[in-house]
């Protein structure tokens, strides 16, 4: 069963070993560079995604409303950006993806936020193909040159 849980003390190590394949490090951040950057962006929260009682991934996610938000120009202030979403490189196509953002989804609605966001890489092999099957649309900004998408969820 995939649970999630706040990157603490304990779940750090494991999840700082998990990486993506070779041919995906340009999509994301190592996990360390993740929890180091943490630090710096208010309102974001880590969790590790694990699968009975193995760790599989991470999700980085910043709620935009919280007050010190660095929100640049037509950013959304009612939503949840997706940061930074990661499957371990053994682990996907196991529908652990498809979960996380899930997950995501209902951390927006129980915040009561309007809108769930995330961008993506515009190169092949990247996961915009999951992401607009989950209900996606692109925004037509490009951010950090990654093209950014969009859930109403009011």
């Amino acid at each position: 069963m995939v649970e999630f849980a706040l990157l603490s003390q304990k779940t750090l190590r494991p999840l700082a070993a998990l990486s993506v394949r070779e041919n995906q490090a340009g999509f994301v951040a190592t996990n360390l560079m993740t929890m180091a950057q943490s630090i710096f962006e208010p309102g974001s929260e880590i969790y590790g995604i694990w699968d009975g009682g193995d760790a599989v991934g991470l999700l980085a996610i910043i709620d935009m409303a919280h007050p010190d938000a660095d929100l640049d120009d037509g950013d959304d202030p009612d939503g949840v950006y997706i940061w930074r979403l990661m499957v371990d490189k053994s682990r996907q196509g196991r529908g652990y993806g498809m979960a996380a953002l899930d997950f995501a989804k209902s951390v927006a609605l129980k915040k009561g936020r309007s809108n769930l966001v995330i961008s993506v890489v515009d190169e092949p092999g990247n996961a915009l193909p999951l992401y607009q099957s989950f209900g996606f649309a692109p925004t037509g900004r490009l951010v950090d040159g990654e093209v950014e998408l969009i859930m109403r969820l009011a």
